[in-house]
C-alpha cells in the first residue's frame, strides 16, 4: 500500500442537541471569550440568544463581534481582533457559516497585543496547506459552532477572506487554524433558506469531489469523499423541498464534515481558485454560487482528463459506467436546486467580466499560463 498522510486534530461533537455540550466544555478554555457571528438581531437571533445563555451559564464572560459579512474582509478580521485584545479574552467561539468561522479562526490565530497586522507578511507566512507547524505563542483556542452545511471550515486548516484593496480572495493556511473543538448540531441548520442550502450544499460536494480528483487522495479520503458525494446528491434536493427535515439536515451536515476533512488532506481543484477570482471581483456572490458558475465548464474539461475517476464516482452512485453519466447527474442536480440560474441571477456586468478575465491570478493557475484554463473561465462567464 502506498504511504499517505491524514491529519485532522479537531474534536468533533456531532448530533442534534450537541450545542448543549458547550456548558461543560468551555470552562476548560478560559473565563472570557469573544463570540464572532453575523448581526445578533438578524435571522439567527434565537440561536445566538440560546448560545449566549449557554456560555453565560458556564460562568464565562462573553464579548461580541457581530459584524461579519458574506465574503468577509481583512478589515473585519482587524476589527474583531481589536475587540479580542481590548477585552483580553481567553478563547474565540464562532457561531455561523464559513464566513463567520473563517473570520473567527484568523482572530484566534493572529491574536497579539499588537493589533496592527502586516498582511503581506501573514500571506507569505501562512501559505502552506499541508504543513504541520507549532501554534503561534499568542494564538488563542478556537471553538467552531457551524450553522450551515457546506464550508467545511469547522474541520479544515484554511481561512478565506477578501482583500478589498486588491479585490483578491486570500486563503491562509496553518495547522493552528483547525478548531480545537467543533460542534455540528443539525438543529441549528433547520432555518437555513433554500438558496443558502443549495449554495452551501454544493460547496460540500465540490470539496469531496475535488479532493477525490487530486493527487493527494488516500484510502481514507477516497471513501470519505464517495460517502460525502452520495449524501449530497441524495439529500440536497430533499433539504430544499423540506427545510425542517432533521434527518436530511443531519445527512448534509455529515457530508459537510466528511468533505471538509477530505479538503483539509487532499486540497481543491481548479473551481476553487476560479470561483475565488469571481468572488473577489463580485463580492456580492456567495462562494458556493461562484463554484456553480464555473462547474459546468470544469466538468466538461475534467471528464476528459480523469475519466476513470468520473466512472468510479458514477458507479458508486449507481449510475452507468460512463464519465458523462456523472456530469448528467450533476446537470440534473443543478436544475432541481436552482443552481443552473446562478449566473443569470448574479448579473455580472461586462466590466466585471473583463476584470475577471484579465485578473493576474487567472493566467498563473496550474498548468501555468494555460490557454485552456483561461478558456474555461471564459466558457463559464459567456454562455
Amino acid at each position: 500500500m502506498n504511504s499517505f498522510n491524514f491529519f485532522v486534530p479537531t474534536q468533533i461533537r456531532f448530533g442534534t442537541g450537541r450545542r448543549k455540550d458547550l456548558k461543560d466544555i468551555l470552562p476548560f478554555y478560559g473565563k472570557k471569550c469573544l463570540m464572532v457571528s453575523r448581526p445578533l438581531n438578524g435571522s439567527l437571533k434565537e440561536t445566538f440568544e440560546e448560545i449566549i445563555s449557554i456560555i453565560r451559564s458556564a460562568n464565562i464572560e462573553v464579548s461580541f463581534f457581530d459584524e461579519v459579512i458574506p465574503n468577509p474582509t481583512l478589515e473585519g478580521v482587524e476589527k474583531g481582533l481589536a475587540l479580542a485584545v481590548a477585552n483580553q479574552v481567553d478563547f474565540v467561539i464562532g457561531i455561523g457559516g464559513g464566513s463567520v468561522l473563517d473570520t473567527a479562526k484568523l482572530i484566534a490565530l493572529l491574536y497579539n497585543e499588537n493589533v496592527n497586522i502586516n498582511w503581506e507578511e501573514a500571506k507569505s507566512k501562512y501559505d502552506d496547506p499541508f504543513a504541520i507547524s507549532p501554534k503561534p505563542e499568542a494564538a488563542l483556542p478556537f471553538i467552531a459552532v457551524s450553522t450551515t452545511s457546506g464550508s467545511g471550515s469547522h474541520c479544515t486548516q484554511a481561512a478565506v477572506v477578501s482583500d478589498t484593496k486588491t479585490k483578491n480572495k486570500v486563503t491562509f493556511f496553518h495547522s493552528a487554524l483547525f478548531p480545537a473543538l467543533a460542534i455540528v448540531d443539525p438543529e441549528l441548520m433547520l432555518s437555513v433558506p433554500s438558496s443558502v442550502t443549495a449554495a452551501t450544499g454544493f460547496d460540500a460536494f465540490t470539496h469531496a469531489f475535488e479532493s477525490f480528483l487530486g493527487s493527494r487522495v488516500s484510502p481514507i479520503t477516497e471513501q470519505m469523499s464517495l460517502q460525502a458525494i452520495k449524501l449530497v446528491i441524495q439529500n440536497l434536493p430533499k433539504a430544499i423541498k423540506d427545510s425542517n427535515n432533521i434527518k436530511v439536515r443531519s445527512n448534509l451536515a455529515r457530508a459537510d464534515t466528511l468533505a471538509g476533512m477530505c479538503l483539509a488532506n487532499g486540497g481543491a481543484d481548479l473551481p476553487h481558485p476560479l470561483g475565488e477570482i469571481i468572488g473577489g471581483i463580485c463580492s456580492r456572490i456567495a462562494h458556493g454560487d461562484t463554484l456553480a458558475i464555473v462547474y459546468p465548464a470544469f466538468l466538461k474539461y475534467k471528464e476528459k482528463i480523469a475519466p476513470k475517476k468520473f466512472i468510479k464516482v458514477a458507479e458508486y452512485l449507481g449510475l452507468e459506467s460512463d464519465p458523462s453519466s456523472l456530469r448528467n447527474c450533476l446537470v440534473d442536480l443543478f436544475k432541481v436546486t436552482g443552481l443552473n440560474t446562478v449566473l443569470e441571477k448574479s448579473k455580472i456586468s461586462n466590466e466585471e467580466s473583463k476584470d475577471i478575465m484579465r485578473h493576474p491570478l487567472l493566467i498563473n493557475l496550474q498548468p501555468n499560463n494555460s490557454e485552456t484554463i483561461v478558456q474555461l473561465m471564459k466558457d463559464s462567464l459567456y454562455k
